[in-house]
């Protein structure tokens, strides 16, 4: 019989360069769609912060519709008394109910401080983690040291845009000013947002609902910042408060929903020079946390009281008609003071 060899198959393998082939090949294509993962998260992101606008708005409508009046910003311009003023509770506490929140409103005892748990339940309410006050696409703020819960949005609560110089009128003290008796390029200077002190009928919002700014993105607060307007209540008599869940021991802190100074006067960055061109929205955004001259820890700088979000190119408002505008950060001076200004007679323009 003639000889027969057994079949036989030659194993074959990946050479090492044809290993780095592939394994480059890969890197190449997650490079590729990293980019559109992230943009459509962020889309995704930017599309739930607008819902959260817009349920604020429907929620602030419904308020006026049942008490005939704007929920008061929490805080604003006394212009009588020529000073800034600000109440224990605030403009989100107030549409709680027409947000679906009606069961942590109904915790709240509204004639004592938020931080009272001695003879209310007002602490564990205001500890509530409420999403639709927060931002999605915020990556920095850190939970609030006595664990209040915060927000990323504020109503608008005055301007302080000189109109003549584009610069913020300075805060000496506690007062605020030039005001609309004032003279030169400053007539004007301070003028009520939508969501003033006092809680205004809508006929206020002269300007039109359409072109006023009812709501801002201020996201990014850092936690524990100190608050230090005069306000009509001090620590020895605001009913019901808890120094010790305030930072500090102070007056307010600006990062908490339940919080009267959690609301916006537009100023401007603190760092503006006349001729500069520092922006008013998303001023300050970098190094994250602010340049040494204007850390977002300071009042008026970064996210501290100004229009400020981690979208790119800008930030998303809610406006008095309750549709949600995206604002670019190159926004002129001027266009953003008449967008706030809920009555000062002047055009808007595109924006």
């Amino acid at each position: 019989m003639p000889h027969s060899c057994p079949f036989s198959r030659r194993r074959t393998a990946f050479t090492l360069i044809e290993l780095l082939v592939v394994i480059a090949i890969i890197a190449v294509l997650i490079a590729l769609l990293l980019p559109a993962v992230q943009q459509a998260r962020e889309a995704a992101r930017r599309t739930q912060c607008k819902n959260n606008l817009k349920q604020i708005g429907l929620a602030s409508a419904n308020y006026e519709s049942t008490y005939s009046l704007l929920p008061s910003g929490g805080k604003g311009v006394s212009f009588a008394l020529i000073n800034l003023y600000g109440f224990p509770d605030s403009f989100f506490t107030e549409i709680l109910p027409f947000l679906d929140q009606a069961p942590v409103y109904n915790q709240f005892n509204l004639s004592l401080h938020y931080t009272n748990s001695s003879a209310s339940t007002n602490a564990t309410a205001a500890r509530t983690r409420i999403t639709a006050f927060l931002c999605p696409s915020n990556p920095v703020t850190t939970a609030d040291p006595q664990g209040f819960g915060t927000t990323d949005y504020d109503p608008t609560e005055y301007v302080d845009i000189d109109p003549g110089s584009g610069l913020k009128n300075g805060l000496t003290g506690n007062t605020i000013g030039p005001f609309p008796t004032g003279g030169g390029t400053s007539v004007n200077a301070t003028k009520e947002g939508m969501h003033g002190l006092f809680p205004p009928p809508i006929a206020a919002v002269s300007d039109g609902l359409s072109n006023t700014i009812a709501v801002i993105e201020c996201a990014g607060k850092p936690a524990g910042l100190l608050g230090k307007y005069a306000f009509t209540f001090t620590i020895g008599n605001c009913p019901g408060i808890d120094p010790a869940q305030m930072p500090s021991g102070k007056y307010t802190a600006p990062n908490r929903w339940a919080d009267g100074d959690a609301s916006a006067g537009i100023n401007g960055q603190l760092t503006n020079v006349a001729g500069g061109n520092l922006q008013y929205i998303n001023g300050n955004k970098t190094p994250l946390g602010g340049p040494a001259n204007c850390p977002w820890t300071t009042l008026n700088c970064g996210p501290n009281m100004e229009p400020f979000s981690f979208h790119v190119g800008g930030v998303q408002a809610l406006m008095g008609d309750g549709s949600v505008r995206f604002i670019s950060e190159n926004l002129n001076w001027l266009t953003l003071r008449n967008l706030v200004a809920r009555d000062d007679g002047n055009p808007v323009g595109d924006f």
